[in-house]
This record gives structure tokens, C-alpha cells and sequence, in this order.
């Protein structure tokens, strides 16, 4: 008895895809607009969709969210940029190199296990409560998986094709370039995607602590007054913010590793 094979074509599974993605994204907005509005009603425990939109229009009307975004992004992208160069950068170079394996695995192994949050007003009092604590907490918190990631990337590289890079005499930089790099990209998407949420973790732990402006400091002072919707509406700004990037890196992923395809998209 044969089995004929279910194969669709790639425009014809990208579009019930992100018809997937958009019903699932419309029912979650949905249910949390009816739970809201029937279910738990009381607003200080709950706020539907609906309000947190309304004031979130009001802030955006007023300015006062563009200042608060400006602040977050600004310690975001800070912090977040130099974990990625420099995690990649050990990553590579632990992959790379047996003696700083040796030097920096136990350090990497003992800082990725430590609640590194917990350091946070360690932080405050070195660098004070304005941008430069935030953007520590935010390195501190994002380097570990993006170093990792980087490093299992390099190993994760094909022994055949380093075999015969070898017996065509390729030199250090053609085989990190041709055979490394490549082997790693993937990975290192990984880990610059585990490293935005740890990031953004970070940004609001620290505007949590002491800040004078922020997202994270807009969701302490509405918690304080019982504004369930401001606060609601800071957490929807950060995954908003998460989703975009991590979303980002993706397009960035196919378009610089194409060959490499899910399972998903070649049944």
C-alpha cells in the first residue's frame, strides 16, 4: 500500500501560516476584552482591552508615553547592543580557544545560575539611579544566553566540512568565515532572541528600583495609585516592543542562513 505525501507549496503554507498567526493574535485580544468586561469586573484586579487603549491614547494625546518609551529604548538598546557584541565575542572566542574555555567557563557557568536581578541595587549605588545603572543591569542580565548560544554555534560546526576545508589548506579566517560562521548564525538568532526578553527584564527591574522616567517607571507609579490600565498598558509596550525585535531577527535570520528550513516548512 503506498502513501502519497502531503506537500504543499511555500506561498501556499506562509499564507495559512500568518492567517494562523492573526486569529490566534485576534482571539487572545478577545478573550482578554471579554474577561474584562464580564468576568472580572472589578477594576483595580482587571482592566479589559479597551481601557488600557483608551489610555493609552490619552498618554500618547498628552506626550507624556514618548517620553517614557524614549528613556526604556535608550537603556534597551544600550545595553542590550554591547551584550550582543560582547557575548557573541566570547562565545566565539571560548569556542575558538581551549585555554580560555579553561579561564572563563567556570565564571560564565557561576554568573548564568546567580539571580543576576538581585545585584540590581549593587548597581544603583556604583553607577547611580540615571541611565548608566539601567544599561549595566541590562548587559549583566542579557550577555549569558547570547554567549552561549554563540559558543554552541561554533561548535555545533560540521566536522566534515572543517575536515575538508583542512585538506584544502584553507586558512584561520576561510574556515571561521565559510565554515564557522555560518554553522553559528543560527544560534547566535537564538540567543539574541533568548537575550531581548532577559533585556527588557532588566529595563524594568531597574526603572522598578529608582527612576525618574521610563516605562517600568510608569507601571511603579500607576501600581501605587491602583491604575490596573497604565499598568497593563506598560507590560502590552514591553512584549509589544519583544515581539517587534524578536520578529525582526527572524527576517534577519532567513535572509542571511536561507538553507536553513523548519520542519514545519518543508512538510
Amino acid at each position: 500500500m503506498t502513501k502519497t505525501l502531503n506537500i504543499e507549496l511555500p506561498a501556499t503554507a506562509a499564507r495559512k501560516s500568518r492567517r494562523r498567526v492573526f486569529l490566534s493574535i485576534v482571539g487572545g485580544l478577545l478573550l482578554w476584552e471579554i474577561t474584562g468586561r464580564w468576568f472580572v469586573t472589578d477594576p483595580i484586579l482587571f482592566a479589559p482591552l479597551s481601557k488600557v487603549l483608551q489610555t493609552g491614547w490619552a498618554l500618547t494625546v498628552s506626550g507624556e508615553i514618548w517620553k517614557h518609551l524614549g528613556v526604556s529604548m535608550a537603556e534597551f538598546l544600550i545595553g542590550f547592543v554591547l551584550a550582543s557584541v560582547v557575548g557573541v565575542a566570547m562565545g566565539f572566542l571560548m569556542a575558538t580557544s581551549r585555554r580560555a574555555q579553561d579561564i572563563l567557563d567556570p565564571w560564565v557557568s557561576f554568573f548564568y545560575s546567580s539571580p543576576l536581578v538581585a545585584l540590581t541595587p549593587f548597581f544603583l549605588l556604583v553607577f547611580g539611579v540615571g541611565i548608566a545603572s539601567k544599561v549595566a543591569i541590562v548587559f549583566t542580565v542579557a550577555i549569558f544566553p547570547i554567549l552561549l548560544n554563540a559558543f554552541v554555534g561554533i561548535r555545533s560546526a560540521d566536522p566534515h566540512l572543517l575536515e575538508v576545508a583542512r585538506a584544502f589548506n584553507c586558512t584561520k579566517r576561510q574556515v571561521f568565515s565559510k565554515v564557522l560562521l555560518p554553522a553559528a548564525l543560527p544560534f547566535v538568532i537564538v540567543g539574541l532572541r533568548l537575550g531581548i526578553g532577559r533585556a527588557l527584564t532588566g529595563v524594568v527591574v531597574g526603572e522598578l528600583f529608582a527612576s525618574q522616567a521610563g516605562v517600568g517607571y510608569l507601571i511603579t507609579t500607576a501600581g501605587q495609585s491602583f491604575d490596573t490600565a497604565t499598568v497593563f498598558l506598560g507590560v502590552l509596550l514591553f512584549s509589544v516592543i519583544g515581539v517587534t525585535i524578536m520578529e525582526g531577527l527572524k527576517r534577519v535570520e532567513h535572509a542571511m542562513a536561507p538553507w536553513r528550513k523548519s520542519i514545519a516548512e518543508v512538510r
